[in-house]
Protein backbone atom coordinates (compact mmCIF):
# COMPACT_ATOMS: atom_id res chain seq x y z
CA UNK A 1 0.00 0.00 0.00
CA UNK A 2 1.36 3.53 -0.58
CA UNK A 3 1.97 6.20 1.72
CA UNK A 4 -0.33 8.19 0.12
CA UNK A 5 -3.20 5.82 0.60
CA UNK A 6 -2.03 5.12 3.96
CA UNK A 7 -2.07 9.02 5.09
CA UNK A 8 -6.14 8.90 3.44
CA UNK A 9 -7.39 6.32 5.52
CA UNK A 10 -5.53 7.82 8.55
CA UNK A 11 -6.65 10.71 8.03
CA UNK A 12 -10.31 8.53 7.75
CA UNK A 13 -9.55 6.96 10.81
CA UNK A 14 -9.13 10.21 12.92
CA UNK A 15 -12.46 11.07 11.44
CA UNK A 16 -11.47 13.06 8.73
CA UNK A 17 -13.02 11.92 5.17
CA UNK A 18 -12.65 14.94 2.96
CA UNK A 19 -9.11 13.38 1.90
CA UNK A 20 -10.56 9.95 0.99
CA UNK A 21 -13.26 11.06 -0.85
CA UNK A 22 -11.87 13.62 -2.84
CA UNK A 23 -9.05 11.49 -3.71
CA UNK A 24 -11.72 9.28 -5.18
CA UNK A 25 -13.64 11.52 -6.82
CA UNK A 26 -10.85 11.97 -9.33
CA UNK A 27 -11.92 8.27 -10.34
CA UNK A 28 -14.78 9.17 -12.00
CA UNK A 29 -17.64 7.51 -13.98
CA UNK A 30 -18.96 3.80 -14.18
CA UNK A 31 -15.51 2.71 -15.88
CA UNK A 32 -12.98 3.41 -12.72
CA UNK A 33 -12.21 -0.07 -12.04
CA UNK A 34 -10.60 -0.44 -15.16
CA UNK A 35 -7.69 1.41 -14.29
CA UNK A 36 -7.37 -1.25 -11.18
CA UNK A 37 -4.52 -3.11 -11.48
CA UNK A 38 -6.72 -5.82 -9.78
CA UNK A 39 -9.16 -5.76 -13.41
CA UNK A 40 -8.18 -9.01 -15.59
CA UNK A 41 -6.84 -10.48 -12.29
CA UNK A 42 -8.14 -14.06 -10.37
CA UNK A 43 -10.62 -12.36 -7.79
CA UNK A 44 -10.89 -15.41 -5.59
CA UNK A 45 -7.06 -14.18 -4.74
CA UNK A 46 -8.44 -10.77 -3.10
CA UNK A 47 -11.01 -12.36 -1.02
CA UNK A 48 -8.75 -14.80 1.22
CA UNK A 49 -10.22 -17.56 3.20
CA UNK A 50 -9.75 -16.35 6.89
CA UNK A 51 -10.55 -13.23 6.43
CA UNK A 52 -13.63 -11.54 7.29
CA UNK A 53 -15.08 -8.42 9.65
CA UNK A 54 -14.54 -10.15 12.82
CA UNK A 55 -11.37 -11.39 12.53
CA UNK A 56 -8.38 -10.29 14.12
CA UNK A 57 -6.16 -8.57 11.50
CA UNK A 58 -2.89 -9.31 13.02
CA UNK A 59 -3.89 -13.35 13.29
CA UNK A 60 -5.11 -13.19 9.65
CA UNK A 61 -1.94 -11.93 8.52
CA UNK A 62 -0.02 -14.39 10.39
CA UNK A 63 -2.33 -17.58 9.34
CA UNK A 64 -2.43 -16.35 5.54
CA UNK A 65 1.39 -15.11 5.47
CA UNK A 66 2.99 -14.93 1.98
CA UNK A 67 -0.48 -15.51 -0.06
CA UNK A 68 -1.74 -12.11 1.19
CA UNK A 69 2.13 -10.86 -0.91
CA UNK A 70 0.46 -10.75 -4.54
CA UNK A 71 -2.58 -8.87 -3.57
CA UNK A 72 -1.73 -6.70 -2.22
CA UNK A 73 1.05 -5.74 -4.17
CA UNK A 74 -1.28 -5.29 -7.15
CA UNK A 75 -3.05 -2.80 -4.49
CA UNK A 76 0.07 -1.02 -4.29
CA UNK A 77 0.55 -0.07 -7.51
CA UNK A 78 -2.58 1.31 -8.27
CA UNK A 79 -3.65 4.64 -8.88
CA UNK A 80 -4.01 6.45 -5.71
CA UNK A 81 -7.39 7.52 -7.17
CA UNK A 82 -8.55 4.09 -8.11
CA UNK A 83 -7.45 3.06 -4.47
CA UNK A 84 -9.25 5.43 -3.00
CA UNK A 85 -12.19 5.29 -5.06
CA UNK A 86 -12.30 1.18 -4.36
CA UNK A 87 -12.00 1.91 -0.53
CA UNK A 88 -15.11 4.87 -0.80
CA UNK A 89 -17.24 2.10 -2.96
CA UNK A 90 -16.74 -0.86 -0.23
CA UNK A 91 -17.49 1.53 2.35
CA UNK A 92 -20.51 2.91 0.71
CA UNK A 93 -21.41 -0.57 -0.15
CA UNK A 94 -20.55 -2.14 3.26
CA UNK A 95 -18.73 -4.80 1.69
CA UNK A 96 -17.38 -7.00 4.62
CA UNK A 97 -15.48 -9.51 2.69
CA UNK A 98 -12.15 -8.78 0.26
CA UNK A 99 -9.22 -7.17 -0.07
CA UNK A 100 -9.49 -3.42 -1.09
CA UNK A 101 -7.12 -0.74 -1.12
CA UNK A 102 -5.01 -3.11 0.33
CA UNK A 103 -6.82 -3.33 2.85
CA UNK A 104 -8.18 -6.82 4.10
CA UNK A 105 -11.68 -7.33 4.99
CA UNK A 106 -11.03 -7.48 8.94
CA UNK A 107 -8.68 -4.27 8.71
CA UNK A 108 -11.84 -2.59 7.58
CA UNK A 109 -14.17 -3.43 10.06
CA UNK A 110 -13.12 -0.08 12.38
CA UNK A 111 -13.50 2.08 9.35
CA UNK A 112 -16.92 0.68 7.87
CA UNK A 113 -18.42 1.29 11.70
CA UNK A 114 -16.69 4.73 11.64
CA UNK A 115 -18.87 5.24 7.61
CA UNK A 116 -21.71 4.44 9.11
CA UNK A 117 -21.84 7.13 11.82
CA UNK A 118 -20.13 9.85 9.83
CA UNK A 119 -22.51 12.78 8.52
CA UNK A 120 -22.06 13.60 4.98
CA UNK A 121 -21.72 17.13 5.17
CA UNK A 122 -23.05 17.91 1.71
CA UNK A 123 -26.57 16.21 2.87
CA UNK A 124 -26.65 17.77 6.15
CA UNK A 125 -26.01 21.20 4.28
CA UNK A 126 -28.52 21.07 1.92
CA UNK A 127 -31.19 19.88 3.96
CA UNK A 128 -30.19 22.82 6.36
CA UNK A 129 -31.08 24.68 2.93
CA UNK A 130 -34.45 23.28 2.64
CA UNK A 131 -33.45 20.52 -0.03
CA UNK A 132 -35.13 17.12 0.55
CA UNK A 133 -32.64 13.82 0.32
CA UNK A 134 -32.75 10.81 2.25
CA UNK A 135 -30.94 11.46 5.48
CA UNK A 136 -28.81 8.67 7.92
CA UNK A 137 -29.95 8.80 11.30
CA UNK A 138 -26.48 10.86 11.65
CA UNK A 139 -27.55 13.61 9.10
CA UNK A 140 -30.53 13.96 10.29
CA UNK A 141 -29.45 14.59 13.95
CA UNK A 142 -26.89 16.90 12.77
CA UNK A 143 -29.28 19.07 10.76
CA UNK A 144 -31.37 19.08 13.95
CA UNK A 145 -28.51 20.11 16.36
CA UNK A 146 -27.00 22.80 13.84
CA UNK A 147 -30.79 23.92 13.78
CA UNK A 148 -31.10 23.95 17.61
CA UNK A 149 -28.03 25.99 18.04
CA UNK A 150 -28.15 28.60 15.37
CA UNK A 151 -30.88 31.04 15.01
CA UNK A 152 -30.15 32.34 11.50
CA UNK A 153 -31.04 29.08 10.36
CA UNK A 154 -34.58 29.32 8.42
CA UNK A 155 -37.16 26.99 9.98
CA UNK A 156 -39.12 26.59 6.78
CA UNK A 157 -36.02 25.83 4.55
CA UNK A 158 -34.75 23.38 7.56
CA UNK A 159 -38.33 21.79 8.14
CA UNK A 160 -38.95 21.24 4.25
CA UNK A 161 -35.24 19.67 4.18
CA UNK A 162 -36.33 17.42 6.66
CA UNK A 163 -39.15 16.75 5.24
CA UNK A 164 -40.94 17.83 8.69
CA UNK A 165 -44.04 20.10 9.72
CA UNK A 166 -42.35 23.21 11.12
CA UNK A 167 -44.03 22.58 14.46
CA UNK A 168 -42.48 19.11 14.59
CA UNK A 169 -38.84 20.82 13.89
CA UNK A 170 -39.50 23.39 16.49
CA UNK A 171 -40.03 20.11 19.33
CA UNK A 172 -37.19 18.45 17.79
CA UNK A 173 -35.24 21.41 18.56
CA UNK A 174 -36.74 21.62 21.80
CA UNK A 175 -35.54 18.15 22.42
CA UNK A 176 -32.28 18.63 21.65
CA UNK A 177 -31.50 21.70 23.91
CA UNK A 178 -33.33 19.81 27.06
CA UNK A 179 -30.94 17.14 25.64
CA UNK A 180 -27.36 19.40 25.66
CA UNK A 181 -29.33 21.11 29.39
CA UNK A 182 -29.49 17.69 30.99
CA UNK A 183 -25.87 16.66 29.82
CA UNK A 184 -23.58 16.58 32.91
CA UNK A 185 -21.07 19.87 32.64
CA UNK A 186 -17.74 19.28 32.17
CA UNK A 187 -15.57 19.50 35.48
CA UNK A 188 -13.81 22.70 35.96
CA UNK A 189 -9.91 22.41 35.30
CA UNK A 190 -8.08 21.81 38.54
CA UNK A 191 -5.43 24.79 38.98
CA UNK A 192 -3.09 23.65 41.65
CA UNK A 193 -1.74 26.07 44.36
CA UNK A 194 1.94 25.17 43.77
CA UNK A 195 1.59 25.39 39.71
CA UNK A 196 2.75 28.68 38.17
Amino acid sequence: MSTDIRSLIEAAHQGNWSPLIEESRKAPGKHWAEEARCSNQDIDIFVPLGDGPREDPETVKSKLGTSLNRPRNLCASCPLAVAARCLVESLRDDDEFGIRAGLLASERSALRAAWQQRANEEAVQSALQGCTAALSKVERDAVIARFATDPSLEPAAVARGLGVTHEYLLKLARRYRHKLKSRPAAPPPVHRADAA
